[in-house]
């Protein structure tokens, strides 16, 4: 009885290893490479053989398989139009080689998977989605600290931290030291776990991943805030409850490149040799007068995040007092006209809190931060002469 149990058991573990050395052999990267070969004549195939093909790149802390399926990526002489063989497109592997740099350093990705759905990042509690097309932008901005100097190969990247000055965006977050605390710091949002972000997938269509929950911020961003559902907000304030963060009416093309300078900031610090020194301090600008001097002040700052371009103001507040939205700059010489140091003293200090249009409700989400330690005295006195002349286009204001 003993032998026959035992020759049962060898049987069964045996017939349990040619199961798995079958399936062994048919997994997915075994399947694409054989459409590969079968692809090549047999001059072709020099150099070439099945199995897992692994970078290790010590430097970056990288393991990738990716070249396992995309195997003609540096081999543009076999390339096929169809993926996973096409080859890199353009001349970057050239100062880029595979070898040193692997591939989801620049790209994303899960490095270590061999299923195309793992390896792109597509699957729940993976941090670093696949960039796909011009996304990949962002990467650049990581090693090449002047951005300017690959404008051919990043002009998103660079578009994106021109918008996000442009729109007023270090008047609440900051960037590297530089910018305010009225919300998260961005300094490493392009890396920055799910958790820290408060990313609240729940409130947003999948893909649930970093990419879709910036892009989806930067479009409707009073929809993606930690629990509270949209069918749960007051009626008729569905886009102003309870994010502060007003709503830019960006274009598809500026969410896309401001996601791209989104993604670029990261925690990511690569040895020296991977990368290129900053570019110089640009000189000191030349002003025609004290106003135009402010004005510098204002958009440097971020006030128009706030207050608008121009001061112009409208945006929402919500139950905050004038009418629930951010006031306008233009009456500040009517108020303030005789008492500017009141004026650079509200700079110095902000306003916190914002007086409640209806005090039973929860305090309003957006408030003026103090100033006095960021901006200096001398740009304060210009930023003062700028706010004053802004009376100059009430008339024109009126008419729009």
């Amino acid at each position: 009885m003993k032998r026959v149990l035992f020759l049962l058991f060898t049987w069964s573990l045996a017939a349990l290893f040619a199961v798995a050395i079958w399936r062994d052999t048919d997994r997915e990267w075994t399947r694409t490479q054989r459409r590969f070969f079968k692809t090549l004549a047999k001059g072709e195939r020099r150099g070439l053989s099945p199995g897992i093909k692994q970078l290790i790149i010590s430097d970056l802390d990288r393991v990738d398989r990716c070249t396992t399926c995309h195997l003609a990526v540096d081999k543009p002489q076999l390339a096929l139009a169809e993926e996973p063989f096409t080859a890199h497109p353009g001349q970057i592997l050239q100062s880029h080689p595979p070898e040193k740099f692997g591939c989801t350093v620049c790209h994303g990705g899960q490095g270590l998977a061999t299923e195309a759905e793992a390896a792109h990042g597509d699957v729940k509690h993976w941090e670093e989605p696949l960039l796909r097309g011009p996304l990949v932008q962002a990467s650049c901005a990581r090693c090449h600290g002047d951005v300017q100097a690959i404008a051919a190969h990043a002009p998103l990247a660079i578009e994106g931290e021109a918008l996000f000055r442009a729109k007023g965006c270090y008047g609440c977050h900051a960037v590297r030291d530089f910018g305010q605390t009225v919300s998260q710091d961005l300094t490493a949002i392009g890396s920055k776990s799910y958790l820290l972000m408060e990313a609240d997938f729940e409130m947003m269509d999948p893909p649930h991943d970093r990419i879709q929950w910036l892009t989806s911020k930067l479009r409707h961003p009073r929809r993606l805030n930690p629990g509270v559902r949209p069918e749960h907000l007051p009626p008729g304030e569905e886009e102003v409850f309870p994010s502060a963060m007003p709503r830019f009416g960006l274009a598809d093309d500026e969410v896309r490149a401001l996601a791209v300078y989104l993604l670029s900031l990261t925690e990511f610090n690569p040895p020296v040799s991977y990368t290129t020194p900053a570019a110089p301090p640009a000189p000191a600008p030349v002003y025609s007068s004290a106003e135009a001097r402010g004005q510098a002040v204002f958009e440097r700052f971020g006030c128009a995040g706030c207050h608008g371009s121009g001061g112009l103001g409208g945006r929402h507040n919500w139950n905050g007092g004038l009418g629930q939205e951010i006031p306008s700059l233009l009456h500040v010489k009517a108020y303030y006209g005789q008492d500017i140091e009141s004026l650079k003293e509200l700079i110095r200090r902000g306003r916190q809190p914002v007086p409640r249009a209806d005090p039973a409700r929860p305090r309003t989400l957006l408030y003026m931060p103090a100033w006095a330690d960021r901006i200096a005295e001398e740009d304060l006195d210009a930023l003062v002469a700028y706010l004053l002349s802004l009376s100059d286009r009430l008339p024109q204001a009126a008419s729009e």
